[in-house]
């Protein structure tokens, strides 16, 4: 049922996203299948720590894809989100909403995350952006648009939350 929850939603949010090809490899696997279960497994492991006891759950837009012939770069926009039960109450704990790269490599025709990398805070944030990420992904990132910056962070914090509540109301 996890699992199928979580292939549901890379569905739902893949059509909203768009993949850039800048050098696409003459036989690489096919991106919008293979990737993406790699994309949700390591940003639920790595992006945020559940401090309240909870479960993480993550949903993300992708900016771009960088597909070449043994490897491949993925830009996202992640929500990750620990969600837990006070009774009744389904109840928001540690919370990271921020751009990730995720470098993986190709091989035997599957991907294998090597590593990744997300912008400095602070004063350090607009020049790590640029060195990390790609100038397309950056502009889809809605950092000069607030109905665009809020409209995903509202659609992402409302994904994470229903599947959290799948889970927990899950037999």
């Amino acid at each position: 049922m996890k699992k199928l929850l979580s292939f549901l939603l890379s569905v739902v949010l893949l059509p909203a996203c768009t993949i850039m090809n800048r050098k696409p490899a003459a036989s690489s696997p096919n991106p919008s299948v293979t990737y993406l279960a790699h994309v949700q497994d390591y940003l639920v492991k790595h992006i945020v720590q559940a401090n309240f006891g909870g479960r993480v759950f993550c949903a993300y837009d992708v900016l771009g894809a960088d597909m070449l012939s043994d490897r491949a770069d993925v830009y996202v926009w992640a929500l990750c989100a620990e969600y837990y039960r006070e009774g009744e109450i389904l109840t928001m704990g540690t919370a990271s909403s921020l751009p990730v790269a995720m470098h993986m490599q190709i091989s035997s025709g599957g991907y294998q995350m090597v590593s990744s990398e997300v912008p400095e805070d602070g004063i350090g944030y607009g020049a790590s952006l640029q060195r990390i990420f790609p100038e397309a992904a950056i502009e889809r990132m809605c950092h000069d648009n607030a109905d665009c910056y809020n409209e995903r962070a509202n659609r992402l914090e409302g994904a994470t939350k229903q599947q959290a509540e799948e889970f927990y109301s899950a037999p």
